[in-house]
């Protein structure tokens, strides 16, 4: 199977993201209390034998925090919004306040990373389901820490699965971090993104 996407239509799917990240900024700045400016996003397209190892040079650490969601419908794909290990402390402060304990960050970690996953993932696929006009299903968020092969590729039954990793700089006046975006997609699903991406670009519905 051939697969292929032209600079025109990574261009594309660069501002799609764009878009739906910018609307999660938005959503999150009203939850911190302060603007989120995010980078626009970079989009690299990675077969099998890369990923693993594109993930671990980016974050710089061999393990990682993840929030995955699955979607299905126009096409398949799992999602995960990443952030290097150790990198998301200050993030989930921000999002509960000052006022609350070590502890109870500690405890609250896990579920905020999963509500700021939600934001994110589900707005990107919003961005998606609106500009292409397809429709999405999504499974509930679950957090994620450990090596980034084992947590990518745990359910991954198909080696030939394309990954395509989209980086974003999360700018917090009070706190600094990178996230990466990244879609694991079948071939016929990766197929299936390019031909929308495709129709949209020539305005065909």
């Amino acid at each position: 199977m051939t697969l292929h996407i032209s600079d025109i239509q990574k261009n594309a799917l660069i501002e799609i993201f764009n878009i739906g990240v910018g609307q999660a900024a938005n959503s999150l700045s009203q939850i911190v209390g302060e603007v989120i400016t995010p980078s626009v996003p970079t989009i690299a397209i990675l077969h099998s034998d890369d990923q693993a190892d594109a993930i671990s040079t980016i974050t710089r650490k061999p393990r990682i925090c993840a929030v995955s969601q699955d979607f299905t419908g126009g096409f398949d794909a799992r999602a995960f919004l990443i952030f290097p290990e150790g990198k998301t402390r200050e993030i989930v402060r921000r999002m509960l306040g000052e006022s609350v304990s070590a502890d109870e960050l500690s405890k609250m970690e896990q579920e905020a990373l999963c509500e700021i996953g939600n934001i994110i993932l589900n707005s990107c696929s919003s961005a998606l389901s609106d500009i292409l006009h397809i429709s999405f299903h999504s499974s509930i968020p679950a957090y994620h820490l450990g090596f980034a092969d084992e947590i990518l590729f745990a359910h991954s039954a198909n080696n030939d699965d394309l990954l395509i990793l989209c980086h974003i700089d999360f700018s917090i006046p009070s706190a600094r971090s990178d996230g990466y975006l990244v879609f694991l997609l079948s071939p016929p699903s990766f197929n299936m993104l390019t031909r929308q991406v495709e129709q949209f670009l020539l305005g065909i519905d």
